[in-house]
């Protein structure tokens, strides 16, 4: 299945989809709660929580929902593998997963597979196909219980006591504060000035910052976080567009539509129907 987003997978618990990222480079990717990514094609070049990686064929990347991730550059033919998933199938595989994994992954969430992973990673990769495409019964259980088998491969395989440093730069601190801000925060708050003054800056910094680290004015990924939370809710058939003004704190059904339409160029209705 081809996938155009790696944002929340809205209704389903998880989703597994083909990429290519067009359109994608140059801006922070939307994200589910965790998404895996395994390169099948080509190559790419990526910032993720401000450190590069090339990605080739083989290699794997976990991203969480606040991961800071962009493409810089990429092949003509990078192609990924996605597994999306929301919050309660995360939850799910992290039960019997330490708790050190996940600090040690959002340190390091780049993988280049030696010999041992890659071939574990192919049967793993194979025996998922098979899941999905042959059993109808226990579907999702099975899905849960391989992807922790995945985690608790790399339990074994690295050392979880290297994700405890943290030598982020006071520049790279504010703006994964900010990325954590936007997401908490967006539903309520459009304005750069309300982050800037949670962060103890001003919007004038705030904006130098971003645009060096995001490749992006403040406002911007204020607005796309905006537009990706409404296309969630206009997801949701039976919730009426003015229930969503309410809920994002625009002032009426009407300045909703307009803002929408100036970001997306789709009205409303024509989005709930494509």
């Amino acid at each position: 299945m081809q996938m155009n987003s790696l944002g929340d997978p809205g209704t389903e618990d998880y989703v597994i989809g083909e990429s290519q990222f067009s359109g994608e480079v140059g801006h922070p990717l939307a994200l589910a709660y965790v998404v895996v990514l395994i390169c099948q094609d080509g190559s790419a070049e990526l910032e993720v929580n401000f450190q590069p990686y090339r990605m080739m064929k083989g290699d794997f990347l976990v991203l969480a929902e606040d991961s800071i991730a962009l493409i810089t550059s990429k092949s003509d033919d990078f192609s990924c593998t996605g597994y999306r998933l929301n919050r309660s199938a995360a939850a799910e595989v992290a039960a019997v997963l330490p708790s050190s994994l996940f600090v040690f992954l959002n340190r390091f969430p780049f993988f280049r597979p030696d010999q041992g992973l890659s071939a574990f990673l192919q049967a793993w990769e194979s025996q998922l196909a098979m899941i999905q495409g042959q059993c109808s019964s226990y579907k999702r259980v099975m899905f849960i219980n391989h992807l922790q088998n995945l985690f608790l491969w790399l339990c074994a395989e690295v050392d979880l006591e290297a994700g405890t440093k943290n030598d982020y730069s006071r520049p790279e601190a504010i703006c994964w504060k900010f990325w954590e801000l936007i997401s908490a925060h967006c539903k309520q708050h459009r304005e750069v000035a309300f982050y800037a003054g949670l962060l103890h800056i001003t919007p004038f910094y705030l904006s130098q910052l971003s645009k060096k680290y995001f490749n992006d004015a403040p406002k911007t990924l204020i607005d796309r976080q905006v537009v990706l939370e409404i296309k969630k809710q206009l997801g949701q058939p039976r919730k009426s567009v003015q229930q969503i003004a309410d809920e994002l704190h625009f002032a009426d059904a009407s300045y909703l539509g307009k803002y929408f339409k100036r970001h997306t160029g789709l009205g409303l209705s024509e989005y709930r129907k494509s």
